[in-house]
């Protein structure tokens, strides 16, 4: 394989334009030039967005897109490279990809899933194993992802959102290094890779519900790591390879703590694999890979067994309702939902549906020849293990129809990300062999496709766009009156105080207090009848008592507004047009209502219930609690030198590939065990530091090949070259949108004390 990446595998590139001879001296190098420029407009758009200038951001934020995409499918789609450039523009472009999201808001973790996984990792963190997080009771057991961020904070006592990042960052590359891997392997030809990459580029969640801090994230990750170990135990020499066996279980074992979907995915999968092998007289690979599946069920059986009761409740309703919702759709009931409008009934730009649906038809219309292809065994090879990415490939059609119905649609959403592998290989190998006819087409035909999966994965212009507030519209409801009021909670509520709120104070305060939101979903009950009456009456008063509520958070900027995304409430759609379109009323009432104390006043007020239940009401003083979690500056320092320190000896010394690619694909469960010790030494400064240093210095032995030397001109060209001004690009685009960020959402003053109660 690593002699597959170094040498050039593909026709040469055409010659002749002095164009195509400067992209062939630094192919990269250009395309990273042109990708970062247009990261860079992005950043800008950013900067229109938090300020409110929305059509500036708009028209900054798809022309970056759009120069970003053009300048790697040119790139990962041309002849005359060696593997290891592919592999490369591979990373850089997917990286890149990443930025672009992350930029739209680099200072907090404000999207919904992403600051349930926060709520985790602070209990963890913090207290310690399985503390509680009412709004997703399952997660704290399936820990892989906040343990691999754990392990980072343990390591390096940067602050808890650098490590999400880290990690994150860490899973993107780990995933495309895999699947480029396997690409190349089922290929025969990097350029498969490549093209495999920038196609699933293209899939709906790959720029948006993947690069979120969520636990999916991490879990495709994994899933491809195993099997590309897997695949290179097929093609070892040696009767059981038991090193690249146990590299595979090490992923399936932390697939298995990490998320449920995907490692029962895996499971199934692996079987289907087993069974096709068995059926084409393939005994070896049936032998290793039924081997790997038996151990695997154990571990995931084990795993599912504890949290069993929990992942019922959790993933019932989703297919319950997906199911009900499809049928009233087949049955022409109006049970459907709009799908080019969002939930406020905000329809979609024309250009965008014009986009999205020439993006499903340029799918609809590569999948037919390339299915063919692929069934005749013209690029695949014909055995039966080939029925799979089929099968997968296949039921891309079905997705868009899907959409239709919410929670249909939310399933067909995360189905997907795996429906996107197979497509992406059945028509990678069958483009390939067409790169004559369609060389005039990559470009806009790899714009079309990204361009149209982003719209389809990323919902209307304010989810992919910051800006002020907006009611209801998930991570556009976390500004800095939320912020603020999160903050005060912080520093004013005891520890433990029982909250009643919307979905976004009840997910965005855990980050920053020591609170519990009260949900249904967390065996308590449901407080959504208290905010949707338009009065509070016996029954609302008894519901807040028998769910032992201390305060209830009113956004009054909700007022007259409807819900764009999700619920305003747990359920909240159960309960009527009350919960999903806010009245004035409602908002109101609490403020004339007997025993509701008004402890903040401003847009989002805070009522101390407590006197309800005869509780004393007393508070806490503590310090501003800023960002979510702590972290340790001199630590971070000795950790930031060590890294530079690491990166001269690698420059110098060169990398091992092989090495560092299983170094690689191996160090999210790494970092997961790493986590492990760090929740047992109480997160211990000076346990990770002299972990971290025994760590680095392994690493350099392991990865480092052999001492070069770099003369002056190679420093010069280093510095002069198009890699150094992509660095200074991106630099400049995190420095952009990090301050427009900062001042977008986070608050420039502290509120005032409680207005009641007193201290203890």
């Amino acid at each position: 394989m690593n002699r597959l990446l170094e040498r050039p595998v593909d026709d040469p590139a055409p010659t002749g334009s002095s164009v195509v001879r400067r992209l062939r001296a630094q192919p990269v190098g250009s395309a990273s030039l042109a990708g970062t420029a247009g990261l860079f407009v992005q950043a800008v758009a950013y900067a229109f967005g938090w300020s409110g200038e929305t059509l500036a951001a708009q028209v900054f934020w798809y022309l970056g897109l759009v120069v970003m995409v053009s300048a790697f499918a040119v790139l990962l789609t041309a002849g005359g490279l060696r593997g290891s450039q592919r592999l490369a523009g591979s990373l850089v472009f997917t990286l890149l990809l990443h930025a672009s999201w992350l930029l739209s808001n680099p200072v907090l973790a404000a999207r919904f899933d992403e600051s349930l996984h926060v709520t985790t990792l602070l209990g963890l963190t913090q207290d310690g194993w399985f503390t509680g997080n009412t709004m997703l009771p399952v997660s704290p057991h399936y820990p892989g992802l906040e343990l691999a961020a754990a392990g980072v904070h343990w390591l390096t006592g940067l602050p808890l959102m650098v490590c999400q990042i880290v990690v994150v960052l860490l899973a993107r590359t780990t995933f495309v290094l895999a699947l480029f891997l396997l690409a190349t392997r089922v290929g025969r030809s990097s350029r498969v890779g490549s093209v495999v990459v920038l196609l699933y580029a293209a899939s709906p969640q790959f720029y948006f519900f993947n690069a979120q801090f969520s636990y999916q994230t991490v879990a495709i990750a994994l899933l491809l790591a195993a099997l590309w170990f897997l695949v290179q135990a097929y093609d070892a020499a040696e009767h059981w390879p038991w090193s690249r066996l146990v590299g595979a279980q090490v992923c399936l074992a932390a697939l298995a703590v990490t998320h449920h979907l995907t490692s029962w995915v895996t499971l199934v999968t692996l079987l289907g694999l087993t069974l096709l092998m068995l059926a084409g007289s393939e005994k070896r690979r049936a032998r290793l890979t039924g081997t790997t599946l038996a151990v695997a069920v154990t571990v995931t059986a084990a795993w599912t067994a504890v949290v069993g009761p929990l992942i019922a409740r959790y993933l019932g309703p989703v297919f319950t309702d997906a199911g009900n919702e499809l049928r009233q759709v087949l049955a022409l009931d109006g049970g459907g939902r709009r799908i080019l409008a969002d939930g406020g009934g905000e329809p979609m730009p024309t250009w965008q549906v014009v986009i999205m649906t020439a993006a499903i038809v340029l799918w609809c219309l590569l999948l037919l020849p390339s299915g063919w292809a692929a069934i005749k065994g013209r690029t695949l090879r014909r055995t039966p293990a080939r029925w799979l990415p089929l099968a997968l490939a296949a039921a891309y059609p079905l997705l868009p129809l899907a959409r239709f119905s919410p929670s249909a649609g939310e399933v067909a959403d995360r189905a997907s990300t795996f429906v996107a592998l197979g497509l992406a290989l059945v028509v990678a190998m069958w483009a390939v062999t067409k790169q004559a006819e369609l060389r005039g087409l990559v470009a806009g035909g790899a714009v079309v496709l990204v361009v149209g999966g982003t719209l389809l994965g990323g919902g209307p212009d304010w989810q992919r766009l910051p800006g002020p507030y907006l009611a209801g519209a998930e991570q556009r409801s976390v500004d800095h009156d939320t912020v603020a009021a999160a903050q005060w909670a912080g520093r004013y509520l005891p520890e433990g105080s029982r909250i009643a709120a919307d979905t976004t104070m009840d997910r965005v305060m855990p980050n920053f207090a020591p609170v519990v939101p009260v949900t249904q979903g967390s065996g308590s009950l449901n407080v959504t009848p208290v905010f949707a009456a338009r009065w509070i009456r016996p029954p609302e008063v008894a519901l807040l008592r028998d769910a032992a509520v201390d305060f209830v958070v009113v956004d009054t900027r909700t007022a007259g507004e409807t819900v764009r995304s999700g619920d305003y409430f747990e359920a909240g759609s159960v309960f009527g047009p009350d919960a999903v379109t806010i009245s004035p009323e409602s908002v109101q009432k609490f403020s004339v209502a007997a025993g509701f104390d008004l402890v903040l006043d401003g847009p989002v007020r805070i009522y101390d219930v407590r006197s309800l239940r005869g509780v004393p009401e007393t508070f806490a003083d503590r310090e501003n609690p800023g960002l979510p979690g702590s972290w340790s500056p001199v630590q971070a320092v000795i950790s930031l030198l060590l890294l530079l320190v690491s990166a001269a000896l690698l420059l110098l010394r060169g990398l091992r590939g092989a090495r560092a690619q299983t170094v690689t694909l191996l160090s999210l469960p790494v970092l997961m065990l790493v986590g492990v010790l760090g929740v047992a030494f109480a997160m211990s400064q000076v346990a990770g530091t002299c972990f971290l240093l025994a760590a680095t210095v392994g690493l350099w032995s392991v990865i480092g090949e052999h001492t070069r030397r770099l003369t002056r001109p190679q420093w010069v060209r280093v510095l002069v070259s198009p890699a150094a001004a992509s660095v200074l690009l991106v630099a400049g685009a995190t420095g952009i949108a990090t301050h427009a960020a900062w001042e977008g959402q986070l608050p420039d003053r502290e509120l005032p004390p409680p207005l009641v109660g007193t201290a203890p």
